[in-house]
């Protein structure tokens, strides 16, 4: 259980904070916390200095969410990364300790740590991977000889670690535990309307490609449709959105900038 923690981050937030103390709690702590900073800040560089073990600059490049790790996995000095979202907190201190010994006992070379009420360990393979529950790079434990073999592609948007996941399963034949538990808290609080169409056109481009058929589309449409007569105007405009990015992406490759909601 020798790991490395890779971290993008661009501010030290309270939220880092919190997330790195856990981290450091954890019955089988990492060997080493990587911050990938990429803010350009001095300011900010020394704040990731007084958190973590190592902060390595982004560079002068635009900001992409596959590249940030990519530098992270080169500076990584552990057979193991977890790549962690500066907004995830593991409070339960065991959290991966045991998640390791799980995935271990699975045979499984991938394990993710994702929110819910109860514990639960899924194995997604070849028979129960639907383009959507693959991976979350929020916090995934992957080998770092599988990152250096195959990483994450920079051309995919939103979706870059299901494009991962389609790879390991489809064509590695590999297995990826998932361990839902309530010791894993997402604390993001820019969640946004724009995200969830990212991420819908992105597994329907790069992942799922059944999903741009058109009456995959039309039921988008009539979903947008009953939304807006139900009086959900959110809900309409999503599908609408992603209804119309699906479209597109007939006639151009759909991109979209990594950023940070």
């Amino acid at each position: 259980m020798n790991y490395s923690v890779i971290v993008r981050a661009h501010q030290a937030t309270p939220l880092l904070v919190h997330a790195v103390d856990c981290l450091r709690k954890q019955t089988c702590p990492p060997s080493e916390i990587i911050v990938v900073d990429s803010s350009g800040n001095p300011a900010e560089g020394e704040s990731f200095r007084s958190l973590a073990d190592y902060n390595v600059p982004y560079g002068t490049a635009e900001f992409n969410y596959s590249r940030a790790i990519h530098v992270g996995v080169s500076a990584a000095g552990t057979s193991h990364v977890l790549v962690h979202s500066a907004h995830v907190a593991l409070p339960g201190t065991d959290v991966i300790e045991v998640s390791f010994r799980k995935a271990a006992e699975l045979q499984c070379e991938v394990f993710y740590c994702r929110n819910g009420t109860e514990l639960a360990y899924d194995i997604i393979d070849a028979g129960s991977f639907d383009g959507r529950n693959g991976l979350a790079n929020s916090c995934a434990m992957i080998p770092k000889e599988l990152l250096m073999q195959r990483g994450f592609r920079e051309d995919v948007f939103s979706a870059e670690d299901q494009e991962w996941a389609a790879w390991f399963i489809r064509e590695h034949k590999g297995s990826v535990l998932r361990v839902t538990t309530p010791s894993c808290v997402y604390e993001n609080p820019h969640l946004n309307i724009q995200k969830k169409i990212n991420e819908n056109i992105a597994v329907a481009y790069f992942v799922n490609r059944h999903e741009r058929w058109p009456h995959h589309i039309a039921v988008r449409l009539a979903r947008a449709a009953l939304a807006a007569l139900r009086g959900r105007p959110e809900r309409a405009q999503l599908h609408w959105q992603i209804s119309k990015g699906l479209v597109a992406s007939y006639f151009r490759k759909p991109e979209r900038r990594s950023r940070y909601f």
